[in-house]
């Protein structure tokens, strides 16, 4: 039996430190449409400006790219109905490296929008793409930049869930 909660800080770690690697402004918990009925929390967005030979222009952020990350730690949590939500230019599944294997065989997940599946190296210090899934487009964001920036900066406001709530 697997411990959910330490497996999803130990993948969530790994993302908090792709993310400040890539040197990219991210939030965990993103809320999309909040107060409607659509309402969707991904776990981790991550922007990156667009900045050719690291000049930033008015386009930067436009041309930019959203990258959402999807923690799954356990099968049921996988097949819970929470998350997969993928906003972003690029999206990810991140999960266990057994879990992984598991949706791939099974045939379960649904390609559309999903760039691939990350899961921990074996030293457990850093996140690889198992699958990469290339049959997705480059993009599959339809939301504006300053949707997607906005909800970013929202996210931060907002006090985080503990593992005792």
């Amino acid at each position: 039996m697997i411990d959910r909660a330490n497996v999803t800080n130990m993948l969530s770690q790994l993302v908090e430190k792709r993310l400040t690697s890539q040197q990219m402004y991210w939030s965990p918990e993103v809320d999309f449409d909040w107060g409607t009925d659509h309402n969707r929390r991904i776990d981790y967005v991550g922007f990156k400006p667009y900045t050719p030979d690291y000049v930033t222009t008015p386009v930067s952020v436009e041309k930019g790219t959203f990258i959402c990350y999807e923690v799954k730690s356990c099968w049921e949590d996988f097949k819970s109905g929470h998350g997969l939500s993928f906003f972003g230019d690029e999206n990810y599944l991140v999960c266990p490296k057994e879990l992984a294997e598991e949706i791939i065989a099974r045939q379960v997940l649904e390609r559309k929008n999903l760039n691939g599946i990350l899961v921990p190296n074996k030293s457990g210090t850093a996140l690889y793409a198992k699958y990469e899934l290339t049959d997705v487009h480059m993009t599959a964001r339809t939301r504006i930049a300053s949707e997607m920036l906005w909800a970013i900066v929202q996210a931060h406001e907002r006090p985080r869930r503990t593992e005792e709530s």
